[in-house]
């Protein structure tokens, strides 16, 4: 067996082992547009046990925001998958190395997915970095309490027409968001693709010509009655607060719908908070986006952080007792981190320190639960680590790449 780069040629092939491994059909019309709008074929990875592909694995590139607004350039993991008759023959393994190995010789700092299976992850190094809720509220009991004032109109605009508007409102949010990845023209164009999307609405908000939020949503009709239904929101992004709550207020007023599921909103979305009966929001976690380091110093570096400290951080590299201590120096500008022959104050997997960079999860929880080891010099560490690694707002990705 031999894993290789994808060729052109065989591209088909590989996209058709893709889905099969995830329990998906394809067709020639859609491959084509796929490897048009999204692909990069030099960063995918096939399997090869004779003229069949038994395995497959690849990388879409990104820039992704950091805590502090720098934006570095990310592998963004997806298209892993074996087949049946070749399982537990560590081709997984041997994939993922592979795809670490060569994003790391590309420049690429970190890595992120979302993963099929929440157990999986943890022993290639990946932290639960950036959890996320589904939302279900009833329409009848949707009345703010509390929301900042907007000013604004709504676009309801076609496909075509809306496209440009949500990336300019996309951009702008992504700018402030941690944890937010660009979008090119192409893959827009992908995501919402001509005919597998072809039911979805558009609504924009903008405040004289600048389109500051926007919101892809289906209407589920209830087979019943064709006047009551279930709205599904896609996908919300607001640049703004006042852009947020013009946005909620515009999809909780909509008629003729009974309740409204929402899909990967923010572990600090402000809605639940806004709503008179904030109780009837219904909120079930989801752990979303997986984050590994590819260079620990780069990351460390690249985000500013809330408070000046400094703490000694052993990483133990994933699935083996190997690591390196660093030295992390943290300050509003950023951090400075190196190795050091120091004692650790922590002593953490490579999967933890991703899951608490992004502010979302707390290192003295992980403390708690035997995850993160303190040392009884600096008993105050983990509390300390929380302090230098909170984060506002709290890292979030909407897009399912």
């Amino acid at each position: 067996m031999e894993i290789r780069t994808v060729r052109d040629e065989e591209f088909l092939k590989w996209r058709i082992a893709v889905r099969a491994s995830q329990g998906f059909h394809t067709t020639p019309d859609d491959t084509v547009f796929m490897r048009e709008h999204r692909v990069e074929i030099d960063r995918l990875l096939a399997c090869v046990d004779g003229d069949r592909i038994v395995g497959c694995g690849g990388v879409d590139s990104f820039d992704m925001t950091l805590p502090g607004g720098a934006q570095v350039p990310i592998a963004g993991v997806g298209y892993v998958g074996t087949s049946p008759s070749h399982r537990r023959r560590g081709i997984y393994r041997k994939i993922m190395n592979r795809i670490h190995d060569d994003a790391r010789d590309r420049g690429d700092i970190a890595s992120t997915l979302w993963a099929s299976q929440s157990n999986l992850y943890g022993r290639y190094g990946y932290g639960n970095s950036m959890p996320a809720y589904n939302w279900h509220i009833d329409m009848r009991h949707t009345a703010y309490a509390h929301a900042p004032a907007w000013s604004g109109e709504f676009l309801e605009p076609q496909r075509d027409e809306a496209i440009p508007l949500m990336s300019k409102a996309y951009d702008r949010a992504r700018a402030v968001r941690p944890g937010m990845i660009t979008r090119t023209p192409k893959r827009w164009e992908y995501e919402i693709h001509p005919v597998h999307t072809k039911d979805e609405f558009f609504v924009i908000y903008v405040e004289g010509d600048d389109p500051l939020a926007y919101a892809r949503y289906t209407i589920e009709k209830n087979p019943e009655d064709e006047f009551r239904g279930t709205m599904h929101v896609v996908e919300a992004v607001a640049a703004t607060d006042a852009a947020h709550a013009a946005l909620w207020r515009y999809l909780l007023d909509l008629e003729l719908v009974d309740d409204l599921k929402a899909h990967v909103r923010p572990i600090d979305d402000p809605l639940v908070w806004m709503l008179a009966e904030p109780r009837r929001l219904r909120r079930s976690l989801i752990d979303a986006v997986w984050l590994k380091f590819l260079n620990v110093p780069a990351m460390l570096e690249a985000r500013s952080y809330p408070v000046e400290d400094s703490l000694v951080i052993r990483v133990v590299d994933a699935g083996a007792d190997t690591g390196n201590t660093w030295s992390l120096e943290s300050g509003l500008d950023g951090g400075r981190c190196v190795t050091t022959a120091k004692s650790p104050d922590l002593v953490m997997s490579e999967g933890e320190l991703a899951a608490i960079y992004m502010g979302a999860v707390e290192c003295s929880m992980l403390a708690n639960l035997r995850m993160v080891e303190v040392t009884p010099r600096k008993p105050d560490a983990a509390k300390r680590a929380d302090a230098m690694f909170r984060t506002s707002p709290a890292g979030w990705n909407p897009y399912h790449y």
